[in-house]
C-alpha cells in the first residue's frame, strides 16, 4: 500500500509543483505559504481506519499545550464545534488540526482540498489562539 501512496504523492507533486518531503515510509510533509508571509506545515501519513481500510491522515500543529491550560482547551473545543471538516486534537504536547480521507478512489482534487483546508484552518486557529506563526 505504501507504493500506491508514494505514487499518488509523486503524481500530485508533479502536477502541482508542491514539494513533499518524505519523513519515513508512508509519511510526508509539506509547507504551504499564505498571504502576509504566514506558513503552515502539514504532515501527510498513510494509515488504516478501524476496518483496516487505507486512509490518508493530514495534520498540522496549531500550538504547544501544557496540561493546566484550561482556557486554551476550552477555546479549542468551541472552535472544534465550528469546524466544517477535521477536528482539533492533542498529539503529544501539541494541539493539532487533523483530517482523514480514504485512500481508495481518492482523487487529486479532493486530496488538495483537504491539504489546503488543514493548512489554512490550522494557521487561522493558531493565529486566533496564540497570535503566533509557528508553522
Amino acid at each position: 500500500m505504501v507504493t500506491k501512496f508514494d505514487a499518488f504523492i509523486a503524481a500530485v507533486s508533479a502536477e502541482t509543483k508542491i514539494k513533499f518531503q518524505p519523513e519515513a515510509p508512508g509519511k510526508y510533509q509539506t509547507t504551504l505559504e499564505f498571504e502576509g508571509g504566514r506558513k503552515q506545515t502539514v504532515h501527510i501519513y498513510l494509515g488504516k481506519d478501524d476496518a483496516g481500510d487505507p486512509i490518508i491522515e493530514y495534520f498540522s500543529h496549531i500550538c504547544p499545550v501544557e496540561k493546566d491550560n484550561g482556557d486554551l482547551f476550552f477555546a479549542a473545543l468551541i472552535t472544534n464545534r465550528r469546524l466544517t471538516y477535521g477536528a482539533i486534537a492533542i498529539n503529544g504536547k501539541n494541539l493539532i488540526l487533523k483530517q482523514t480521507n480514504l485512500l481508495n478512489n481518492l482523487d487529486p482534487e479532493r486530496f488538495l482540498k483537504s491539504l489546503s483546508y488543514v493548512a489554512a484552518k490550522a494557521d487561522e486557529i493558531e493565529e486566533e489562539l496564540t497570535s503566533n506563526d509557528n508553522e
